[in-house]
């Protein structure tokens, strides 16, 4: 029997309200503000030695032209050389055009877009000396999220784009097996998942999405949250498989997705390291759970959720086959992941952590150096 249209909003009530009044709010600052000046914790970073910069970037951002003729002027103003710019398409989503500016000699290449524009651009400058930078012009920018740029302020990231200290990253190698044996090989940056976060994937309207961005998602997973778990065999590195029942299985880099929620317990885009997490809920009370201890980062709830570090992962799903996405992007249906992280393996410019006096009210701590107490703090808004 399906539930009634009742028992889901009341589940929308505990268990997604605070992401969803989150989503809201990220719908209304998803995209960058039309600003002349970064804000005032992200002083403007000094230009380096010229650079012949390459554009990769998606069209179909409203943002898109604009964002373009301010990078632009951002490097004349510095006496750099014209940019090139690389127009992404429906059928060769950003690798093709970054193949293309790193022939045409390009040692920066600013990857503009959402999420798959960003894994595109990476996934060719894998192991490279060409650097990246990226300016998130998408409704997750997940990428960005985790490494603490201020995508509300488009000028900010351009100039760290630009500017900024290359942080060399993670990225994580997947071999993914279809049903009928055929194999992808694929790289992303942040969270691959399988199963429900998959089917919100699948199952999101666009119309909902170009109109309220995250709230979309919301509104799929309200639609999900009753259905059955499904088998699966999982190996950690040489561990001895485990078995569970679960709803999502997730792989990831890093953890945050939208809104300060982090999925992944302590993961970083750098720490050499993937994490597996584990979603079981039976019921509607284990979702409601699993969201709380999400929101507030404290797993002393249900044993609903469930994180595994390491540094490869094999996931079976036997005969029940699960759909599967990366950094937001559907891929299809598979029936096995076998997933590893490769260390440091991609240069991204970032802001100077050393510079930046205010990096997060909601991660405030106080810590000594030398005998002597001061303040450190994360992110300050994002």
């Amino acid at each position: 029997m399906r539930p009634s249209g009742k028992a889901l909003g009341v589940v929308g009530f505990l268990s997604l309200a605070a992401a969803a009044a989150a989503s809201v709010v990220t719908s209304w600052r998803g995209r960058p503000p039309v600003l002349t000046q970064p804000v005032p914790w992200r002083p403007r970073l000094e230009p380096g030695v010229p650079r012949q910069v390459g554009v990769v970037y998606n069209p179909a951002k409203s943002l898109a032209q604009f964002s373009c003729d301010a990078l632009a002027h951002a490097t004349r103003s510095i006496d750099w050389p014209e940019p090139r710019f690389y127009e992404t398409t429906p059928e060769d989503p950003g690798r093709g055009m970054t193949e293309q500016a790193v022939e045409d000699g390009c040692d920066l290449v600013i990857a503009m877009g959402g999420d798959g524009t960003v894994r595109q651009v990476a996934g060719v400058l894998e192991n490279s000396t060409v650097g990246m930078g990226i300016i998130p012009l998408g409704t997750g920018n997940l990428l960005a999220r985790n490494l603490e740029m201020s995508i509300s302020d488009l000028h900010s990231c351009i100039d760290t784009a630009l500017h900024g200290r290359p942080r060399r990253i993670d990225m994580i190698g997947l071999q993914a097996t279809r049903t009928d044996g055929t194999r992808d090989h694929l790289t992303y940056l942040v969270m691959g998942g399988a199963g429900f976060d998959a089917q919100i994937m699948t199952d999101t309207r666009d119309d909902l999405k170009s109109k309220f961005g995250w709230l979309a998602y919301v509104e799929a997973g309200l639609r999900n949250l009753v259905s059955v778990r499904h088998p699966v065999v999982i190996q950690i590195d040489d561990q001895d498989p485990i078995r569970r029942k679960i709803r999502s299985v997730l792989v990831a880099n890093c953890g945050e997705i939208t809104a300060g929620l982090h999925l992944a317990a302590d993961s970083t885009a750098d720490d050499g390291l993937l994490e597996v997490i584990l979603m079981t809920p039976r019921n509607l009370i284990g979702w409601a759970s699993l969201t709380s201890q999400v929101i507030s980062r404290r797993r002393n709830g249900l044993p609903v959720i469930e994180h595994i570090h390491g540094k490869k992962v094999v996931v079976d799903f036997g005969a029940s086959p699960q759909p599967v996405e990366l950094d937001g992007d559907l891929l299809g249906t598979y029936g096995r992941l076998e997933a590893e992280v490769r260390p440091a393996v991609l240069a991204v410019n970032t802001y100077p952590e050393n510079i930046t006096p205010f990096r997060s009210l909601a991660n405030l701590r106080r810590t000594g150096a030398s005998g002597s107490p001061r303040w450190r703090w994360g992110r300050f808004v994002s």
